[in-house]
């Protein structure tokens, strides 16, 4: 993690914002203050954002950060619980 940062717990912003707390996805999934309910709330927000960002940048609208997508569904793996089905067919772009 960022040196600078708080690291003091706040599950409802870690969830809303996982970029907040945690630099990479694998940072989640070491958390050692985090429940595995916890993390996996935090991965399905960030697998989200990953994929409206993704959206985005097919849409020529990409912005400065980085898409973790490939990373978030790895995290998501690394803990035993299911991402997305990145083959299954969806109504839209964003997966939703």
């Amino acid at each position: 993690m960022t040196a600078g940062r708080d690291h003091r717990r706040d599950i409802g912003t870690e969830a809303s914002n996982p970029r907040d707390r945690f630099d990479h996805p694998a940072e989640v999934v070491a958390a050692t203050d985090l429940s595995l309910e916890e993390k996996q709330r935090i991965l399905e927000i960030w697998e989200q954002d990953a994929r409206d960002l993704q959206v985005a940048s097919e849409e020529g609208m990409a912005g400065g950060l980085p898409n973790l997508l490939d990373a978030v569904r790895q995290a998501m793996r690394d803990l035993g619980v299911a991402s997305r089905d990145p083959d299954a067919q969806a109504p839209t772009k964003a997966g939703g």
